[in-house]
């Protein structure tokens, strides 16, 4: 069986992905299994049956050293082989990769988990979801058929292009520690994956050592596509990001 992770971080797409993967017959693929703050089992997973690592962990307490062993525990509940399962996985945000979660890195590579590192090439994308989601309460991501709130973002443009490039950084720094840990690696942008779905998640499964099946996802885009309908200072936007490498992202 197949161990694995998909590394993102927040607002690139990572649950569009985890559930097209979950669509697969023969993959499971959890949630945010390290979310911060992650109370009770993760919601958005296909199998309910392992909680957020913060709720098991302190139901069993400890100090450093234990919760090590905990960790090892831990990830050996939710690599569990499955009967028809051939891939099973979770995603893991940049953020959750704390000094807290330190073990969690050998762990992964003892196991010899393959990293699917999701990136999404367009940054200012991911500042706009972020920005959406706290003008929607919190609320960033909806199911087909859920009424979702329209909403348009006054963005700051004073700091809109470091907001930008920290998102490259990050994704930079991700990029460097995992190759050269040597797990099984494979790089996907989001907007590709977007553009031609069935190539690109049969690579997936490929790279996961399954056989490529029809997936698909129930999720909605909650977001209009045009730029100009979504900010609503779009002119002093354009003017910010003119002259920048960033320029060609506002559609």
């Amino acid at each position: 069986m197949t161990r694995f992770i998909v590394l993102s971080t927040q607002r690139s797409g990572s649950t569009w992905v985890v559930d097209m993967l979950n669509s697969h017959p023969h993959v499971l693929a959890y949630s945010e299994l390290f979310m911060h703050g992650g109370e009770g089992i993760p919601q958005w997973s296909r199998e309910q049956d392992v909680p957020y690592w913060q709720t098991f962990v302190a139901e069993k307490g400890g100090g450093r050293l234990v919760m090590t062993f905990w960790l090892w525990r831990y990830l050996d509940r939710a690599y569990t082989p499955r009967p028809g399962i051939d891939a099973v996985g979770f995603k893991l945000m940049y953020s959750q990769l704390t000094p807290v979660a330190r073990p969690l890195v050998p762990a992964l590579w003892l196991r010899r988990a393959r990293v699917i590192h999701l990136i999404r090439r367009n940054a200012l994308d991911v500042v706009l979801s972020k920005e959406a989601g706290a003008a929607r309460r919190g609320v960033l991501h909806a199911r087909e058929g859920h009424a979702v709130e329209a909403v348009r973002i006054r963005l700051r443009t004073e700091d809109l292009l470091e907001r930008m490039n920290a998102h490259e950084r990050e994704i930079e720094r991700a990029r460097a520690r995992f190759r050269r840990i040597g797990l099984p690696y494979c790089e996907v942008v989001y907007e590709d994956l977007v553009r031609d779905e069935e190539s690109g998640f049969a690579s997936l499964f490929q790279f996961l050592g399954v056989r490529a099946e029809p997936v698909s996802s129930a999720l909605q885009k909650v977001n209009p596509t045009s730029h100009e309908e979504l900010i609503e200072n779009y002119g002093e936007v354009r003017e910010a990001l003119e002259g920048t490498r960033f320029a060609p992202q506002l559609r």
